[in-house]
C-alpha cells in the first residue's frame, strides 16, 4: 500500500512541478514525534532522506504557521536555511510553500516547490499548488484508510470476505447492505441493522436495517441512542427489563427482541457516525467475542463510509484536475513508451489547428513529418530521459498560419524510474511576438522585455517619475517640402526618422511621438536610471554627427540641420487621451521646456540646449558650455542654459574655441554685473575666434539695448522669452 500511495503522490509531484512551472519539488511530512519534517519525495535528490527541525528553514516555517510561504529572493528571507543546498549542492533562489491539512486540520506535511523556471511564484501558482495539497492529502488520507483495513484483516480472518468485498464496492448503500447481513451471519444473529446519527437533529435513523424493508426509524431513546451518546458498546440479554429499551419499536414492527448488542461507529476522528445493533442471537446470548467481531463490522462501515466520501472526494478532484488540463494556457500532449498519442488537451487542438483524433493513436514522428517537426525532440527525450525546450521555434499550421511556440518534451517515469513516456508542452506566443514587433517601434528591446516580463504594470496608469526628453526638429523643413514632391518627402521623412529612432533606442530610450517633423523621445521612461540624462546627451550627439546619412539619400536635400533640446525633472507618465483612443506618454514642466530649448537653438545658432537640471547630471562626461539664463515664457523661474562645446565626445575643444569659451565666459559674468560696455568687449574678442559665433553675437546686441535702456534694479541677468 505504502509503494502504491508513493506511485501516486509522485505522479502528483510531477505534475505540480509542471503546473506552476518550477524546476522540482518535494512533498514533506510532519514528523509529531520528533517535531521533525521530513521529506516522503524529493525530486532530483536520490537516496537521501531530508529532515529538519519543525520550525527550521522556509518549509518548517510553512509547517509550524499552517501558512503558504512565497519567496522570490530566499538571500533576503531570514528563515531560509541554506544548509540543506551546501548539503546537496543545489542552489535554491525562489520558494513557494503550502502546508497539507488532514481532515482534523492538522497539518501533516508541507509542499516545497524550488526555482521557477520563468518569473516569479504568483498568486496563481499559489493556488495551483493548493489545489493538489488536497489532491496529496487525499491520498495519504486513503493509504492510511487502507492501512488501518488491513491491519483488521489481519488481526480477524473472519473479515477477509468482507473486506475485499469493501475495496471492490464503491456504492455504499449495497455495502453496507452486505455488511450488514454478514455481521448477522459471524454472529449467528437473527437480524442486524445500521443507524446513522444525524448531528443536526441529534437523531438516530436506519441507513439499513434487516426486516424492516423500505421501513425508516428515526429516534432519540432507546438502547442505540444511548450507545451513540455514551459513545460505549452494550450487551443487553434481557432487554424488557431495561428501562432503556425502547419496546414501541418491537411494537411498531410486531418484533419480539430478546437480547441485543450495540457498537458504536466512529470516524478517523473519533466521533460517533452510527451504531451497529444485532439482535436475537439464535444460539443463545450475545458474549464479548461477539462483540469483537462485531467491533470489526463497525470499522468496516466506517472505512465503507470514509471510502465511499474519499472516492466522491477523489472524483471531483479528478474532475477538477480533468477541467484544468482542458483549460490550461498551454497545450499538452502525451506520449506513452511506444511514441504514440495517449492524451491532448484542448488548448494543444487550438494551436495547432486540428481536432483530436488527428492526435490521439498517431506516432510522435507522423506528427513531426507533417508539419510539427519539433515533436521530433520527442524520440529524444522519450531515449534519454532528459528534459528538451526548445524558445521561439517558427512553424506553420495546417491552414498556413504562422506560429511562434515555446516548445517543452519532460520525460514521465514510472516508479522505478523507467521512462514511460514524455509530456509536450506547447505555449503559443504568436500573439506576444506580434505585440513585440509592434512596441519595436517605439521601444528599445530591454524595456520591452521588462514590460513583457514584469506583473506590476500599474506606472501606465499613471506615476510621477524622473527622467530626460528630448525634443529635435528639422531646420527649414518647410523649404524642404517645397523642393520635394508629396512621395519624396513621405520618403525622405521615414528614412529620417529611421536613421534617428536607431540612436534613439541604441541609447535606451522611448520615441513618444512623432510631431510633423519633430521627434519626441524620454529617457527613463517607463524605467529609470542614473544614465538617463546621459543617454540622452549621447543619442543626440549620435543624431547630429550621422545627419549626413539622410542628407546622402540623392533627395536634392544639401544643408539639413537639426535643433535639439533636453530637458530633465519630474513628470507625470501613463496612458493620457479619451476613452476612445490614449497612448503612454509624459507631461510636466520638463517636456514643455524641453520643447522650448529645442526652439531656441534656431535663436541662438546652435544645434544643442539642455537644462540646468540635465547639466549638473552630465556636467563631468562631456564638455560644455554655459549660453544663457533665461526665463520661457509662462514661467517666473529662470534656468540656466547651456550647449556642448565639442560635438564629439571622444575630443577636447581646440585652441580657439578655449578662447572663445573663456572671453564668451567673462562676457556672461560682466553681463550680469551691468557691465555691459566690459562686457560687449569681451563679446567682441570672442568673435575674433570664431566670427560665426551666434550666441557671442547675440549678448553684443542684447549689451548695445541694454546700454541704451538699463534694466531695473530687480534685474537678475534672465532674459524674458515672449514666444515659445
Amino acid at each position: 500500500m505504502k509503494t502504491k500511495m508513493l506511485s501516486e503522490i509522485n505522479t502528483i509531484l510531477t505534475n505540480i512541478t509542471r503546473a506552476v512551472g518550477a524546476d522540482r519539488s518535494t512533498v514533506f511530512l510532519v514528523n509529531y514525534n520528533d517535531f521533525t519534517l521530513d521529506s516522503l519525495i524529493s525530486q532530483g535528490i536520490r537516496n537521501n532522506l531530508i529532515s529538519m527541525p519543525l520550525d527550521s528553514g522556509i518549509a518548517g516555517r510553512c509547517a509550524s504557521q499552517g501558512k503558504p510561504q512565497i519567496v522570490n529572493e530566499v538571500s533576503e528571507n531570514r528563515y531560509f536555511n541554506a544548509y540543506f543546498d551546501e548539503l546537496t549542492g543545489y542552489h535554491t533562489r525562489k520558494v513557494l510553500c503550502v502546508p497539507i491539512w488532514n481532515d482534523a486540520q492538522q497539518v501533516v506535511g508541507v509542499i516545497q516547490s524550488l526555482n521557477k523556471l520563468k518569473g516569479d511564484f504568483n498568486a496563481q501558482d499559489l493556488n495551483i499548488l493548493q489545489s493538489f495539497a488536497d489532491a496529496v492529502a487525499l491520498a495519504i488520507k486513503n493509504a492510511e484508510l487502507y492501512a488501518s483495513a488491513e491491519a483488521i484483516r489481519n488481526d480477524i480472518a473472519t473479515l477477509l470476505r468482507v473486506s475485499a468485498s469493501i475495496n471492490s464496492e464503491l456504492d455504499l448503500s449495497s455495502l453496507i447492505r452486505m455488511i450488514i447481513t454478514k455481521a448477522s451471519e459471524i454472529t449467528r444473529s437473527d437480524r442486524s441493522s445500521f443507524f446513522l446519527l444525524d448531528k443536526e437533529e441529534d437523531v438516530l435513523w436506519t441507513k439499513y436495517g434487516e426486516g424492516l424493508g423500505a421501513h425508516i426509524i428515526k429516534t432519540r431513546k432507546g438502547l442505540a441512542y444511548r450507545v451513540a451518546k455514551s459513545k460505549q458498546p452494550h450487551i443487553e440479554n434481557d432487554p424488557y427489563n431495561n428501562p432503556l429499551f425502547d419496546q414501541s419499536i418491537d411494537r411498531e414492527m410486531d418484533y419480539t427482541t430478546h437480547c441485543i448488542i450495540s457498537i458504536p461507529v466512529f470516524n478517523t476522528t473519533k466521533e460517533v457516525i452510527g451504531v451497529i445493533q444485532s439482535m436475537n442471537k439464535k444460539d443463545g446470548a450475545f458474549t464479548t467475542q461477539d462483540l469483537f467481531i462485531l467491533n470489526g463490522f463497525a470499522s468496516q462501515i466506517s472505512i465503507a463510509i470514509q471510502n465511499s466520501t474519499l472516492f466522491e472526494e477523489i472524483s471531483t478532484i479528478k474532475n477538477y484536475l480533468d477541467t484544468l488540463f482542458e483549460n490550461l494556457d498551454n497545450g499538452i500532449l502525451t506520449i506513452d513508451k511506444e511514441g504514440r498519442v495517449k492524451t491532448v488537451n484542448k488548448r494543444c487542438c487550438e494551436i495547432l489547428g486540428v481536432q483530436t483524433d488527428e492526435l490521439l493513436g498517431h506516432h510522435y514522428r507522423d506528427l513531426a513529418s507533417q508539419h510539427y517537426n519539433f515533436f521530433g525532440y520527442s524520440g529524444r527525450t522519450l531515449k534519454s530521459g532528459e528534459k528538451c525546450e526548445k524558445l521561439n521555434i517558427e512553424t506553420i499550421d495546417t491552414h498556413n498560419r504562422k506560429l511562434v511556440l515555446n516548445y517543452s518534451a519532460l520525460p514521465m517515469k514510472n516508479h522505478e524510474g523507467e521512462n514511460i513516456g514524455v509530456i509536450n508542452v506547447i505555449h503559443d506566443i504568436t500573439s506576444e511576438e506580434r505585440v513585440k514587433e509592434n512596441l519595436n517601434r517605439y521601444l528599445p528591446q530591454h524595456v520591452i522585455s521588462e514590460i513583457i516580463h514584469k506583473d506590476d504594470l500599474s506606472l501606465f496608469n499613471g506615476e510621477h517619475t524622473r527622467c530626460s526628453i528630448l525634443f529635435s526638429d528639422l531646420r527649414n523643413f518647410t523649404n524642404l517640402t517645397e523642393k520635394l514632391g508629396a512621395i519624396d518627402v513621405v520618403n525622405f521623412l521615414n528614412h529620417y526618422f529611421d536613421v534617428m529612432v536607431d540612436y534613439i533606442f541604441e541609447h535606451n530610450g522611448v520615441l513618444d511621438k512623432f510631431i510633423g517633423d519633430a521627434i519626441m523621445a524620454t529617457f527613463g521612461i517607463p524605467y529609470n536610471s542614473e544614465q538617463d540624462a546621459a543617454n540622452a546627451v549621447r543619442a543626440s550627439l549620435k543624431m547630429n554627427a550621422n545627419l549626413h546619412r539622410v542628407n546622402a539619400q540623392g533627395l536634392r536635400v544639401n544643408s539639413l540641420n537639426m535643433g535639439i533640446g533636453i530637458a530633465s525633472g519630474e513628470v507625470i507618465s501613463g496612458n493620457i487621451g479619451s476613452t476612445k483612443r490614449f497612448e503612454y506618454t509624459v507631461i510636466g514642466d520638463a517636456v514643455n521646456l524641453a520643447s522650448r530649448l529645442e526652439g531656441l537653438t534656431k535663436y541662438y545658432g546652435v544645434n544643442m540646449l539642455i537644462c540646468e537640471d540635465t547639466y549638473q547630471a552630465v556636467a563631468d562626461e562631456f564638455s560644455w558650455r554655459e549660453i544663457d539664463r533665461i526665463k520661457a515664457k509662462g514661467k517666473e523661474k529662470p534656468v540656466t542654459i547651456y550647449t556642448i562645446a565639442n560635438y564629439s565626445d571622444q575630443q577636447q575643444p581646440d585652441e580657439n574655441q578655449l578662447a572663445l569659451h573663456s572671453f564668451y565666459t567673462q562676457g556672461l559674468s560682466l553681463y550680469r554685473q551691468k557691465d555691459f560696455a566690459a562686457a560687449e568687449h569681451a563679446f567682441r574678442k570672442a568673435l575674433l575666434f570664431d566670427e560665426t559665433d551666434q550666441p557671442s553675437k547675440v549678448f553684443l546686441e542684447r549689451c548695445r539695448q541694454l546700454r541704451q535702456s538699463p534694466p531695473g534694479e530687480d534685474w537678475n541677468g534672465a532674459w524674458q522669452f515672449y514666444e515659445k
